[in-house]
């Protein structure tokens, strides 16, 4: 890995965008297809009312979200009534919004930094996915784990 790469050598620029006040379940509609098709990204980039940076909805999310209504719902595992409690649970879901369990708030990247600042958040602070951002916050890119992933190991085993 080239030490001085910036963030804009190495970021992906096809990547999907939400509202902070769309449901979860037009998010979890995004994400499918996130996942299923290119970009194959592991979340979407959360915009505010303003069309600027407010933080990214990962798969990771939604599974916290997913395990907090477990708990609700099953006092302990192995509990027979678990999952129609669960699914009475999950009816809350639907009235909740991207920016009710979006991650990574307001935490995002400049083009012209270098690549290196990017690994060294996405690993401390065990991110999926980290938006790079223009001076108005406006998102031009991300940076994934994967790609950290990649950089990173093509200097480890040459």
């Amino acid at each position: 890995m080239e030490l001085q790469k910036t963030n804009k050598d190495v970021m992906a620029t096809n990547f999907s965008i939400i509202n902070g006040d769309a449901s979860l379940k037009e998010a979890y509609g995004e994400i499918k297809m996130n996942l299923e098709g290119p970009p194959h990204l592991p979340g979407l980039i959360v915009l505010d009312n303003k069309g600027r940076y407010a933080g990214v909805l990962t798969v990771d999310d939604f599974m916290q979200e997913l395990r907090g209504l477990y708990r609700g719902a099953c006092d302990k595992p192995g509990k027979k009534e678990w999952m129609e409690s669960f699914f009475n649970q999950c009816e809350l879901v639907g009235i909740k919004k991207v920016s009710d369990i979006m991650s990574g708030k307001r935490l995002s990247i400049g083009t012209s930094d270098l690549f290196e600042k990017s690994c060294e958040l996405i690993l401390y602070k065990k991110l999926h996915l980290l938006a790079v951002v223009d001076e108005n916050s406006k998102p031009i890119g991300v940076i994934t784990r994967r790609k950290v992933l990649t950089e990173i190991a093509s200097r480890i085993f040459k």
